[in-house]
C-alpha cells in the first residue's frame, strides 16, 4: 500500500496535482498539434510560392512567433511542474517524518498500548506492553486479550459499559505477566472506527502497594493513639468517645441495653511498693489480658481508665449479664495470685437520657461499695447513687 493511501491529506494533495498536470498535458497536446499544422502550412506555402515573398515572409514570421510563444509556454509549464514537484516532495517528507514521529511515540513510551481487532485478538503490542508483560510481539500477536487478565470477569466488565464506543471504559484492573506476576493497571479501552479497540494503560502496582502500606501505617498510628501501651487495652481518651457513641445509639433505640464494668485493683500500691514497678506493671498487663479474653471481640471493649482502674463497655448487655462477665474476670485474675491483690468491681446499667459522666460516676460509686465490703467484690450501681451515699476512704 502506498504511503499516500495511509495519509488522507497527502493523497488529496497528490490527486489535485495529478489533475493539474493532466490538464496541462491535454492543453499542450492541442497546442502542439496546432503548431505542427501551422508549420506544415507555412512550409507548403513557401515551397509552392517561392517568389511570393510578400506572402510567405509574414507567414514565416507568424510561425516563428508562434514557436517562441510555444517555447515560452513549455518553459513556464516545466518551471511550474518543477515547483509543484518540489513542494510535494517537501510535503511528502514532512508526512513521512510525522509518521515516523508518531510511530516512535507509540514504541518508545513506557505506557502500555495494545490494539485489538473486533474479536478482541491482539494485533499490536507496543514496547511498553512488552516490557511490562514480558511477551514479545511475535509471541502475543493473534492471542485473545483475556489471557492477560488475572480474572476473566474483569474483561467483561471493561467491555460491557458502553457498546457504542462513545464513552471509553476506565478502571483499575489486576492483570498477569508472562511469568505469572500480578500487575495493577489503570486501564482505558476505547472503540476504534474499524470496530477494533485500543487499550491504553499505566502500571500503578507500586502506587497501590504504597497506598496500602500508608493505609496500614495510618491505622497503626490511629490504633496507637487510642491504645494503652502497657496493657494493650484502649486508653481513657478513647473511652469517652466510645461511651458517647454507645449512649447516642441507646437514645435512638430505647429497647437496647448498655452496661459498664468499673474495676480497681485492691492492694495494688502495697504490692507495687513491695515487689517493684516491674512486677506492678506485670499485674496491670495481666489484668488487661484477662479482660481481653473475657469480652466479645469487636463488640465489647476494655479500657485502662487510669492507674490501676479499668472499665469495660458491654453493648446490648443488662446488669445480670454484665455480672457474669465481671465474675469471670475476677476469678481469672485472682487465679494468677499476685500477692494479696484482688478486684473491686462496680456495674452500672445505662438509663435513658443519661450522659457519660453520670453513668461512669454511678459505676465508680458501686466499685467503692465493693472496696469497703469485706465479702462482696461485685456491686450493682443504684440509680440514685450520689457522692453523699458513699464515702471514698
Amino acid at each position: 500500500m502506498r504511503v499516500s493511501k495511509k495519509i488522507p491529506e497527502l493523497e488529496k494533495v497528490l490527486h489535485k496535482w495529478k489533475i493539474t498536470v493532466s490538464d496541462a498535458k491535454s492543453l499542450s497536446a492541442v497546442m502542439f498539434i496546432a503548431l505542427v499544422g501551422f508549420n506544415v502550412l507555412v512550409v507548403c506555402a513557401a515551397s509552392l510560392l517561392p517568389r511570393a515573398w510578400h506572402i510567405t515572409l509574414p507567414l514565416c514570421l507568424i510561425a516563428l512567433l508562434w514557436d517562441l510563444l510555444w517555447a515560452a509556454s513549455i518553459t513556464k509549464q516545466i518551471i511550474s511542474d518543477q515547483t509543484s514537484i518540489s513542494k510535494n516532495r517537501v510535503l511528502f517528507r514532512r508526512f513521512q517524518n510525522t509518521t515516523k514521529y508518531f510511530e516512535s511515540i507509540l514504541q518508545d513510551t513506557s505506557d502500555i498500548i495494545i490494539s485489538l481487532d473486533k474479536d478482541s485478538l491482539i494485533f499490536k503490542f507496543n514496547t511498553g506492553a512488552q516490557n511490562h508483560f514480558g511477551y514479545t510481539q511475535a509471541e502475543i500477536l493473534g492471542k485473545p486479550f483475556e489471557i492477560l487478565f488475572l480474572d476473566a470477569a474483569d474483561k467483561e466488565k471493561m467491555f460491557l459499559p458502553d457498546k457504542s464506543g462513545v464513552k471509553p471504559a476506565n478502571a483499575e484492573i489486576p492483570m498477569k505477566t508472562k511469568a505469572g506476576r500480578c500487575l495493577v493497571l489503570n486501564m482505558c479501552i476505547s472503540r476504534m472506527r474499524d470496530s477494533g479497540f485500543v487499550v491504553t494503560a499505566q502500571d500503578i502496582t507500586e502506587k497501590k502497594y504504597l497506598e496500602e502500606q500508608l493505609k496500614q501505617k495510618s491505622e497503626q498510628l490511629n490504633r496507637l493513639a487510642i491504645t494503652d501501651d502497657l496493657t494493650g487495652l484502649f486508653n481513657s481518651r478513647h473511652f469517652y468517645n466510645a461511651i458517647k457513641s454507645e449512649l447516642s445509639r441507646l437514645k435512638r433505640h430505647s429497647d437496647r441495653k448498655l452496661s459498664i464494668i468499673y474495676m480497681d485493683v485492691d492492694k495494688f500500691k502495697e504490692y507495687n511498693d513491695a515487689e517493684g514497678h516491674l512486677m506492678g506493671d506485670k499485674v496491670l498487663k495481666a489484668l488487661g489480658e484477662v479482660i481481653n479474653s473475657c469480652v466479645r471481640k469487636d463488640i465489647d471493649a476494655g479500657f485502662r481508665y487510669g492507674g490501676d482502674e479499668f472499665v469495660v463497655i458491654l453493648p446490648d448487655t443488662d446488669m445480670i449479664q454484665a455480672k457474669t462477665v465481671a465474675t469471670r474476670i475476677l476469678e481469672l485474675f485472682c487465679a494468677l495470685r499476685f500477692g494479696n491483690t484482688s478486684l473491686s468491681i462496680g456495674i452500672a446499667e445505662a438509663i435513658s437520657e443519661e450522659d457519660e459522666k453520670t453513668l461512669v460516676r454511678r459505676a465508680d460509686m458501686a466499685m467503692y461499695v465493693s472496696k469497703k465490703s469485706v465479702t462482696e467484690r461485685i456491686t450493682f450501681a443504684d440509680i440514685d447513687v450520689t457522692d453523699e451515699n458513699v464515702s471514698k476512704e
